[in-house]
């Protein structure tokens, strides 16, 4: 039985009870947070790491503004070179790198940056984002060339004009290697510094999707990135909140041997993560006492892009059957789960309506299952064996077992390991593989 929130608050000398158990922490050991001045702390921050990741909320003009204000100190530019952001498509650097340097770029072919990623929400369209970019450029203006601070779009180079079918790879995989690349060979190698401005999902070490930024860069550059995390006073809860309400906004606080760093991140809002706050992130930032604002999407439905959005939007929902787990295997097996039926008949349907379609079939396993090489080969053998038994030419597939080296989710339960048991299928390319491509180039 868990203790009631309150007494985790108050009860220093007494214990914490976490997960159920009793874990006594003394007075000493679970400090009292100390919120320091949030911008001084974080340009002070690149004096220890050559990466500081902050959570972006999407949509909310508190971190973007809070990120105007960071890039106007005076230390910063020519301390940190670098700006990495999830909000821009990677094929357009060279055009954001000429708009950032000052050069004249017609907004025609700007907000190609933003409206063409992997993302098809439409998120990217709120006014704050092509004002950051604003933002970064006008401070430029006011350096010299040398401490001019540059912004790298971390969204792999999608095209979307090549993406028309349900069986198209749409590069949504790859966002955080993708991200992960651009940091190691535009920031790393090179020797500068960066902000990383990215959705917190991204950069949260205990979240519950593998693969993400933080811990590829985790695993490539041990102890290089310190992770800061903005929280919505709202979605905390109330003991807690009331606590961190005393704080002057903006704040930024280590939570590591605190109070704080010893709540369960679920109590903290971040909903994706499982566990102690301070094995998520290392500093809490804290910019309003109220709710983000949400500035509202400004998208015209009959625009040219609101119509082609709502294109991507569809053809998204066709790609379920393909790459969205649909297709599933029983525990230690190859044969198909009874939901999978109805997906195999949609890609069989779609192999029937375009007489080109040559795929690959990659399955995979969860990590608990024995052989998991061996088995993934077996399975995806299993959807190739029932497309050609149901008139598919052999030869328009390809067969890869991916073992259990990317899941879908961490295997912590029944129900993810299910999903992990899965069977997707993408047109043949050069970008078809189980692992993301070596290099975006």
């Amino acid at each position: 039985m868990r203790c009631p929130l309150l007494h985790r608050l108050l009860s220093f000398t007494a214990g914490f009870c976490f997960a159920g158990t009793m874990q006594t922490i003394s007075a000493q050991t679970a400090a009292e947070p100390l919120p320091k001045p949030a911008i001084e702390y974080l340009v002070r921050a690149f004096d220890r790491y050559p990466l500081v990741a902050l959570s972006e909320v999407h949509g909310s003009l508190e971190t973007k503004d809070f990120v105007s204000r960071l890039i106007r100190h005076p230390d910063f530019s020519g301390r940190v070179a670098d700006i990495v952001v999830e909000f821009g498509n990677g094929r357009y650097q060279q055009m954001m790198d000429r708009y950032i340097s000052g050069e004249d770029v017609a907004r025609e072919e700007l907000k190609q940056v933003w409206e063409n990623t992997t993302q098809i929400s439409g998120v990217w369209s709120s006014p704050i984002y092509e004002s950051f970019f604003e933002d970064v450029r006008s401070l430029n203006r006011t350096v010299p060339a040398p401490r001019r601070v540059r912004v790298l779009l971390g969204d792999p180079p999608i095209d979307w004009k090549a993406v028309t079918s349900p069986a198209d790879e749409d590069m949504n995989d790859w966002r955080d290697t993708h991200f992960a690349w651009v940091v190691e060979r535009e920031v790393i190698r090179k020797r500068r510094k960066a902000l990383l401005f990215v959705g917190g999902a991204h950069i949260s070490r205990k979240v519950i999707l593998p693969n993400s930024l933080i811990h590829l860069l985790d695993a490539r550059f041990p102890k290089k990135t310190l992770v800061v995390s903005a929280v919505d006073l709202t979605r905390i809860k109330p003991a807690f909140a009331s606590r961190l309400s005393t704080w002057p906004v903006p704040s930024a606080t280590e939570v590591r041997g605190t109070w704080l760093g010893w709540a369960d991140v679920r109590d903290i809002g971040f909903a994706l993560s499982l566990g102690h706050l301070q094995d998520d992130v290392d500093v809490v930032l804290y910019l309003s006492s109220n709710a983000f604002s949400n500035v509202p999407l400004q998208i015209d439905p009959n625009s040219a892009f609101g119509i082609e959005l709502k294109r991507r939007q569809k053809l998204q929902d066709e790609t379920l059957p393909f790459r969205g787990g649909r297709i599933r295997f029983a525990e230690g097996a190859t044969s198909f789960t009874q939901e999978s039926e109805a997906a195999l008949k949609t890609v069989l349907a779609e192999l029937q309506h375009d007489r080109s379609l040559v795929l690959l079939v990659k399955a995979h396993a969860d990590s608990t299952e024995a052989k998991a090489s061996q088995l993934s080969e077996n399975r995806a053998a299993s959807v190739a064996n029932w497309l050609v038994n149901h008139g598919v030419e052999r030869q328009r597939l390809t067969t890869l077992g991916c073992g259990s080296s990317r899941p879908a989710w961490y295997d912590d339960t029944a129900q993810h390991r299910a999903a992990n048991r899965r069977a997707e299928l993408v047109r043949k390319t050069k970008w078809a593989a189980c692992q993301p491509p070596a290099s975006f180039e």
